[in-house]
């Protein structure tokens, strides 16, 4: 079944290509390949056992991208396809996973846009107009360490000294179940419109399939000596819509801001809530300080928390460390050390997860 997966997964990519290949000069489309493959290892500690994996860095997972653009005199069409190709990716893991793990081909961006001086229209799967609202950074570590805590812990259950899983409802809890920083549907199909900068700020609205919609904006300005300022405000009524079987019954609010001073000190902070329509309300809160230093060094140190996310009285929390260096274009090291917390009202507390992380991206 996954050999014929694959099969199909590599037929419609051969079928893109061959379609890329008759855009011919005549047509003047500017296509653009690029892409990156980015991999690390990994050592976890639970409590009461520990493992070390080779996985992908689903911070910024291994992809590849073609997007081409077609410049008239008053309107630009352009397209975007981007695949994700991973093998045990980062968040799915755990403790006791002795594999190489699946092979993930997934398809991140399949649209079709149009540009004028009046904003850009964009059809078909990609970022929701709330997207990356709550995870504007300007440290220069974000490829290990950002407001996504899941990206590289998700999969991790929490579990007590003596070995016993923390559940809830026959599942094992996980750190996804408690974590969360509210930022937006991530990629979808949508239709969505972004209008033009007007003094640093564009606005954008989305909406998707079940009716759910979303709101950005985005504000990025450079004051020179003072430094640069990004900024990024959503918002999401989910209405009707369902993910793999599962109704999604809430609406939420995001946003976070960064400043990077000249000398590469820099702050960042991500704030977000989401409101259950059965009543129940989770925050989340991010905070990141960090140092850019001779022209190739990112360090940064971050605390995160989120609170009542899968039931009232939850806490969840992060601290930890991160680190890159970019001896040369398009490649990248990092290190990272972060700590996991969990308590939770009238149960069990696990034991902290550990994790240390180092690995390498590089992009084409």
């Amino acid at each position: 079944m996954q050999t014929a997966y694959h099969k199909k997964g590599l037929m419609t990519l051969v079928a893109i290509l061959a379609a890329i290949a008759f855009l011919t000069p005549a047509q003047a489309f500017e296509l653009k390949i690029s892409g990156q493959v980015n991999q690390m290892i990994m050592g976890a500690d639970n409590g009461y056992d520990s493992e070390i994996f080779i996985a992908d860095n689903d911070n910024s997972s291994t992809r590849f991208r073609f997007i081409g653009e077609h410049e008239l005199s008053w309107v630009t069409p352009g397209f975007n396809i981007e695949f994700e190709a991973q093998r045990n990716a980062s968040d799915t893991l755990d403790i006791g996973n002795n594999s190489d793990g699946g092979f993930d081909w997934n398809d991140r961006w399949l649209e079709a846009y149009f540009k004028t001086d009046y904003g850009k229209l964009s059809i078909g799967k990609g970022s929701g107009a709330a997207d990356n609202t709550s995870e504007v950074d300007l440290s220069g570590t974000t490829v290990i360490n950002y407001a996504g805590v899941n990206d590289t812990a998700g999969g991790f259950t929490w579990t007590s000294k003596n070995g016993t899983k923390i559940t809830r409802g026959g599942s094992d809890l996980s750190i996804n179940m408690t974590r969360n920083d509210f930022d937006g549907l991530g990629r979808n199909e949508r239709l969505r419109y972004d209008s033009p900068e007007f003094f640093g700020v564009t606005l954008a609205g989305s909406a998707t399939n079940g009716g759910a919609w979303e709101l950005g904006s985005f504000y990025a300005v450079d004051f020179k000596d003072f430094g640069k300022l990004a900024a990024g405000l959503g918002y999401v009524d989910t209405k009707n819509r369902e993910i793999a079987g599962i109704r999604l019954d809430f609406k939420q609010w995001g946003g976070s801001v960064s400043w990077l001073h000249p000398i590469g000190a820099n702050v960042t902070l991500s704030l977000g809530q989401r409101n259950q329509k059965t009543g129940t309300k989770s925050d989340n809160g991010y905070v990141k300080f960090g140092w850019k230093f001779l022209k190739i060094h990112a360090a940064s140190i971050e605390y995160g928390r989120t609170e009542d996310l899968d039931l009232a009285g939850d806490k969840s929390s992060n601290i930890g460390l991160g680190y890159v260096i970019t001896p040369w274009q398009g490649v990248e090291f990092y290190g990272s050390a972060r700590s996991y917390s969990f308590s939770q009202s009238g149960g069990p507390n696990p034991e902290d997860i550990k994790q240390v992380m180092a690995g390498t991206r590089i992009k084409f």
